[in-house]
């Protein structure tokens, strides 16, 4: 057998050898990014210029929202992305709180769609206001990816998270089905994130 041949054989049998390192590389990633979600927490004492809650799946981004504004933590919340169909009525109803907070304190955001656009929601909202910080409120395993993308939309802005525990839940990706693949889509996004 030739060199030639005997390289290219060799190099042939790199390709499997790489993929599976590669594959190793991304399941230690996922379950680093599971185990950091799993923990993240929040400083009790927290405090912002105002409040910011993306929505998402169920009302608990919202309740916790609309918790920390009446706790005065902050003076304003914005609830960023909400279906056009829904009405702030609906909104108390699946989120809870007082009517009082809700219409002294609550901003509705209709327009945004995606985590880019809740960005682009919350940068025009907080610069309108000149808030210099802000708490976030989102999951806790979305809660990476919405910092990257709201710091870039508002660099000048103290972000501060408050991470909610929701219905995926990363502590239990090997036990709940949803909450993996919810999860794995979430570390799926925040890794290409991180590379853009």
């Amino acid at each position: 057998m030739s060199g030639e041949r005997r390289l290219r054989q060799k190099r042939i049998g790199l390709v499997p050898a790489l993929l599976l390192a590669c594959l190793l590389l991304a399941v230690v990633d996922f379950i680093l990014f599971a185990q950091r979600a799993a923990r993240a927490d929040h400083a009790p004492e927290i405090t912002a210029d105002a409040i910011v809650a993306l929505t998402g799946g169920s009302g608990l981004r919202i309740a916790a929202g609309v918790d920390l504004v009446s706790e005065g933590r902050g003076a304003r919340l914005l609830i960023s992305g909400v279906h056009p169909d829904v009405t702030v009525e609906d909104l108390i109803a699946l989120a809870g709180g007082s009517a009082d907070v809700w219409a002294c304190c609550v901003d509705v955001g209709y327009v945004a769609e995606t985590t880019l656009g809740n960005a682009d929601e919350t940068a025009a909202w907080a610069y309108e206001r000149g808030y210099e910080s802000l708490i976030i409120v989102t999951s806790d395993y979305h809660m990476p990816r919405s910092l990257i993308v709201l710091e870039k939309a508002m660099p000048d802005i103290a972000l501060k998270p408050w991470p909610v525990r929701t219905v995926n839940d990363p502590a239990r990706i090997w036990a709940d089905p949803d909450s993996f693949r919810g999860v794995l889509l979430e570390w799926a996004k925040w890794r290409v994130t991180t590379f853009a």
